[in-house]
């Protein structure tokens, strides 16, 4: 089923003024738990958005997962590429940022989130319904007004509790001049690594990492289907080496960065061509990488280096065997 913005708002709207009852019992979490619960452990809001989506048809092709936890639902958000992050906790997000549809997480503390680096931990979810000039939002949310057992109700909430913000992949809007032209596509991130003298398959996307477990990764090779990307590598025990803009594992030129010898660190640009921008906003490059036989290091947007960025994915001294990278807001 094709799923617009106004379709999930539509939905949750229809679900204005159901409360629950008995210390948070709730059509919603027994859909969620498959019976009847109650008590303290049974907040909802997550699980009310989930339950929208399910009732479209569209919990997993746009929700990506089936959570309780506002945490675990933004974190599958960051891992498809579509949560939008303050550049800065201190700048936060502005209204600017902000699209009917959105599933917005709000933080009530400034405990930073272990789950969504860049973030405040998420401590309530809604869906967004208007975005106000006077740089608040309307939406809707479950669990909310009653404190004990909750209720969905239509909210207004100042930016300054949005920790960041999910961007479901929705259709466009019928009836609009946008909808006249064809959507245009997200752009895509192609690479491939060459580890044990070896260049492996290309990679799209989040759909795999480029890697082995356990190969040191010598060289890297990078394109995007719109726009531009520049990417460098750092040589073990080495420097950094000069941009590549280049795809083409036969050019040691400008085709991929690397020399033969191990890498410990990667940084990657992207450049957001007019036409995406006006349908995504500006992406950037969002990228990690795993040191050799461990798991992967928090997440690195272009050369940022802000919310515990170095401006780079590795670390300096550590040789690399797999990346990720995938364009997100």
């Amino acid at each position: 089923m094709t799923v617009k913005a106004s379709d999930a708002v539509a939905t949750a709207k229809k679900e204005i003024g159901t409360k629950a009852t008995n210390y948070r019992k709730c059509k919603y979490n027994t859909w969620y738990y498959g019976s009847a619960v109650s008590g303290d452990a049974y907040h909802w809001c997550a699980v009310f958005i989930c339950w929208v989506f399910y009732q479209l048809g569209a919990l997993i092709s746009l929700l990506y997962l089936k959570t309780a936890s506002c945490g675990n639902m933004a974190k599958a958000f960051l891992g498809k590429g579509r949560l939008i992050r303050p550049k800065s906790l201190t700048a936060g997000l502005s209204t600017k940022d902000v699209k009917v549809g959105d599933i917005v997480f709000f933080h009530w503390s400034t405990e930073r989130s272990t789950l969504v680096p860049g973030t405040y931990v998420s401590d309530h979810v809604g869906i967004v319904t208007k975005v106000n000039s006077n740089g608040t939002i309307d939406t809707i949310e479950g669990n909310t007004i009653d404190t004990v057992n909750g209720q969905v109700a239509a909210r207004t909430r100042s930016m300054n509790v949005v920790s960041c913000l999910g961007r479901p992949d929705y259709a466009p809007e019928s009836g609009t001049a946008a909808s006249a032209v064809a959507r245009v596509a997200k752009p895509a991130v192609l690479y491939r690594v060459r580890s044990g003298d070896v260049w492996h398959k290309e990679v799209n996307d989040f759909s795999s990492y480029a890697g082995v477990a356990g190969k040191a990764i010598t060289d890297v090779a990078i394109k995007v289907t719109a726009g531009a990307v520049k990417y460098r590598v750092h040589i073990k025990g080495g420097k950094w080496l000069p941009y590549v803009t280049g795809y083409d594992i036969t050019d040691s030129a400008n085709g991929y960065a690397g020399n033969g010898k191990p890498i410990d660190a990667i940084e990657v640009y992207y450049t957001t061509p007019e036409t995406v921008r006006k349908e995504y906003g500006y992406l950037r490059a969002m990228y990690r990488v795993s040191p050799l036989n461990g798991s992967y290091y928090p997440y690195q947007y272009d050369a940022e280096k802000t919310n515990d960025q170095d401006g780079y994915a590795g670390a300096i001294g550590k040789t690399i065997d797999r990346l990720q990278i995938t364009l997100s807001p």
